[in-house]
C-alpha cells in the first residue's frame, strides 16, 4: 500500500513513500487511520537538496507538495551529515528488544509462583473449613455423649400410673 502525495512528488524515479506494514490487515479503534509513511535514504537525500536549492521565498512549497515538515528537513540534513540516514544494520531491530533467556524463565517462574501460591490458599481455605467442620461436629458428639451419661445417671421418669417409661 502506497500513500501518494497531495499534488504527488516532482521525483517519480524515487518513487513515493510508503506504508511500513504494507499488506498486512489493520485492527482495533485506529483502522481507518492512514498508517505511518516511511521514506527512502535516496528520497530524503533528494527533498534535502531540492529543499536547499530553492529559492527562499519557495520552501515552503516543496515541504507543501510532499506534506513534510521543517523538523523533516533538520532531523535529514543532520543525519545526512553525520552519515547515519541509510537503514540501521542487517542485525538492528527497531522496536522493544526480544527477552532474554533467563528473562523468559524468570516470567515462566513467576506464572508458576502465582498458580502455586492460589493453589496453596486454595487448600489452606478448604482446610480450614474441614477443620470448623470437625470441631463443630466434635462439639456435637460431646454434647450427645453428656446428654446420654446424664440420661443413664438418672433414674427413668415415672408416669402417673407408677410404672416407669420404657
Amino acid at each position: 500500500m502506497t500513500i501518494g502525495t497531495s499534488a504527488g512528488t516532482s521525483h517519480p524515479e524515487l518513487g513515493e513513500p510508503t506504508n511500513q506494514d504494507a499488506g498486512e490487515p489493520h485492527e482495533g479503534p485506529r483502522s481507518n487511520r492512514q498508517a505511518r509513511r516511511t521514506f527512502s535514504a535516496a528520497f530524503k537525500r533528494a527533498i534535502v537538496q531540492e529543499y536547499d536549492t530553492a529559492p527562499n521565498g519557495s520552501k515552503g512549497a516543496v515541504l507543501r507538495r510532499e506534506r513534510l515538515y521543517d523538523s523533516h528537513i533538520q532531523e535529514w540534513r543532520a543525519a545526512i551529515e553525520a552519515g547515519t540516514l541509510e537503514k540501521p544494520a542487517a542485525g538492528a531491530r527497531r522496536g522493544r528488544p526480544k527477552n532474554t533467556a533467563e528473562q523468559i524463565q524468570i516470567v515462566q517462574l513467576t506464572k508458576e509462583l502465582t498458580a502455586e501460591r492460589t493453589a496453596h490458599d486454595k487448600t489452606r481455605g478448604q482446610l480450614a473449613s474441614s477443620d470448623a467442620a470437625l470441631e463443630t461436629l466434635g462439639k456435637g458428639v460431646a454434647f450427645l455423649e453428656a446428654l446420654s451419661s446424664k440420661n443413664a445417671s438418672s433414674p427413668a421418669p415415672t408416669t402417673s400410673h407408677g410404672k416407669q417409661k420404657p
